[in-house]
């Protein structure tokens, strides 16, 4: 049945096999990639010119003052007034502040954890705060809140041989990232696509697409 229906031209102008035969030849290519393998030294050369990728982050401990906004007339009024009588030595806090789930200190804590319970908002502007003084009000989804951070932990490289793996990992991406789009671009030489001129007016009213098969 499949034969004949090859032979009877069945596929032609059929946007689902069309799609299926591009999937296919999509993950020939990407197999093809795997088969490429690296060096030890292109490896290291690698991980040095990324080692950005192969951190461990920065991370903070630090103390909160919450305020629920849903408790008070108006808690950024309160948390500023409670700053003022703050110590910057000791970051000793007062027991004013509203109960919060996530409690009131948080030990050696990265800035995704961090967005992971208050928001990307809050986060970023605690990591920015200098150690050994109260700061705010710093909003996050819940209200507002008095921060004092204690210790911060700068971001490291880790050694080589304990992220060798991941390294690899990256690198079969980029290589297969490389090659496709290598292939792209000679698929592209080689055939000519057509647009209607409706079609061509959207896309050119549009930023040029990666040529990358993700």
């Amino acid at each position: 049945m499949a034969r004949e229906a090859e032979a009877m031209g069945l596929g032609e102008d059929d946007t689902i096999i069309r799609r299926r035969l591009a999937q296919k030849l999509k993950f020939l290519v990407e197999d093809t990639a795997q088969l490429a393998e690296p060096t030890e030294a292109e490896l290291r050369q690698f991980y040095s010119a990324n080692i950005g990728q192969f951190e461990t982050p920065e991370k903070l401990s630090f103390k909160q003052i919450y305020f629920n906004p849903e408790h008070r007339k108006d808690a950024a009024a309160d948390a500023s007034a409670m700053l003022t009588g703050l110590s910057a030595e000791d970051g000793d806090e007062p027991s004013a502040g509203d109960r919060l789930l996530f409690g009131d200190g948080f030990n050696d804590t990265d800035e995704l954890a961090v967005s992971g319970m208050f928001g990307a908002d809050f986060a970023h502007e605690v990591f920015s705060l200098e150690p050994g003084a109260w700061r705010g009000p710093v909003k996050s989804g819940y209200g507002v809140h008095l921060v004092f951070v204690t210790q911060r932990t700068a971001t490291a490289p880790k050694p080589f041989e304990a992220v060798r793996d991941a390294v690899l990992t990256e690198w079969r991406n980029r290589k297969q990232e490389a090659l496709t789009r290598e292939y792209f671009t000679e698929l592209r030489k080689k055939y000519r696509v057509e647009l209607d001129d409706g079609v061509e007016a959207v896309l050119d009213s549009q930023p040029a697409p990666s040529v990358a098969v993700k």
